[in-house]
């Protein structure tokens, strides 16, 4: 085999990433902890390599700045499963690997015979985990679907953006309903092993809803908060309608956000706005209540955005951060790039890809003490097909 396996606590389990966009994310998280993730591609490969930015805009699938990152730690292996020998040769790889990720259609797999019910009698510590955007029970679990889709269906799309304009899908180009599903189902899968472990090695099915991921994380802006009354809460913009100040503020260089929910931090907020505008209105202690300041949102907004108006970004966070109240600017890339914290702490990391050169990557999304993280660069097209159909 070759070096690309980490030595993390999943190193010896095989896992066969069948997952597309809804899952890479979570498969390169396994191979950053040790697993070894064998990316089946058809001929042309996965999709992800078609997704802009393309280094120097050229559309290849080697240069897709998107696979550069999803696809690290992986071994690709190129096999078209439309033909009987290509069949055989994917259920060679399931019914001897410990995980299959995928996110095809309800039944496609199963159409080919090889469903994870099919393959259990094969290899009954299979650990399936299925990516779908309704999930595999319900009467839509044919349906398609997408990040968009998956931010409709949840209900936190209504609820994002200006009061007066179409909704807005959050982070909509970042694609992060695929990676919140993805960052679930690699939690099913860490939780399916443990299962295996303790459960007389027996596999399981974990199936993973996109709407119900993105429907579980946001109880404030989503429809959890409004189960009761059944009534959504109106879009509002870049401001929260909770209390103020809360939301995103307008500075010399950019926007702070600021986020005032506590008596501690609104005393403090409000002596730092009466003497940076001489305003000593909020320091009555009426203003303490965030009913009160929601009701004369625009009179608070009116002397936040006075005080932040003419300062930058960070002289408005250092001085946030000495007076307690919570501010953290709104990076750009190149704030985050030049960022001496993020710096100090060695996130950023320099890789080299054979097609792509030397680039600029995060690093691990967590820290350990055994230094478990470890993710090589991603692989060229069908790069790993003879080794791995060898059985290595």
């Amino acid at each position: 085999m070759s070096n690309l396996v980490g030595n993390g606590p999943l190193k010896g389990v095989r896992v066969i990433d069948l997952a597309g966009l809804p899952g890479a994310y979570g498969t390169m998280m396994l191979a950053g902890l040790g697993a070894d993730v064998v990316k089946v591609e058809p001929p042309g490969g996965d999709r992800i390599r078609r997704l802009g930015p393309f280094l120097d805009r050229v559309d290849v699938p080697e240069n897709s700045l998107w696979w550069a990152y999803l696809g690290q730690g992986k071994r690709s292996v190129v096999i078209d499963w439309t033909t009987t020998a290509g069949q055989a040769q994917l259920r060679e790889l399931m019914t001897n690997a410990d995980v299959v990720m995928d996110s095809a259609a309800y039944g496609t797999w199963e159409a080919l015979g090889l469903g994870p019910g099919q393959l259990a009698a094969e290899n009954p510590s299979l650990v399936w985990v299925a990516i779908s955007p309704f999930g595999r029970s319900g009467p839509r679990r044919d349906w398609k679907g997408s990040d968009l889709i998956a931010w409709a269906g949840s209900g936190v799309l209504y609820t994002t953006g200006f009061v007066d304009r179409p909704p807005v899908a959050p982070a909509g180009p970042v694609q992060l309903a695929c990676h919140l599903a993805a960052m679930n189902a690699a939690a099913g899968v860490l939780l399916a092993l443990r299962a295996r472990r303790i459960n007389d090695g027996k596999g399981q099915l974990v199936d993973i809803s996109m709407q119900e991921c993105v429907l579980g994380i946001a109880p404030e802006t989503g429809a959890p908060v409004s189960l009761d009354d059944r009534v959504h809460r109106p879009r509002g913009g870049n401001r929260r309608d909770l209390t103020r100040p809360f939301g995103l503020y307008p500075c010399k260089d950019g926007y702070v956000s600021f986020l005032v929910l506590q008596p501690g931090h609104w005393q403090a907020m409000a002596r730092w706005i009466h003497e940076g505008t001489g305003n000593d209105v909020f320091l009555d202690e009426t203003f303490n209540d965030l009913a009160v300041r929601r009701e004369v949102s625009d009179f608070v907004d009116e002397f936040v955005e006075a005080l932040t108006m003419p300062a930058t970004k960070l002289e408005l966070f250092r001085e946030a951060q000495r007076r307690g109240v919570p501010c953290t600017p709104v990076n750009t890339i190149a704030d985050l790039l030049e960022d001496p914290h993020l710096a100090a702490t060695g996130f950023f990391q320099t890789a080299d890809h054979p097609k792509i050169g030397s680039y600029i990557r995060p690093g691990a999304p967590f820290r350990d003490n055994h230094g478990w993280w470890s993710l090589s660069r991603a692989p060229l097209l069908g790069e790993h097909t003879e080794e791995v159909l060898s059985g290595q």
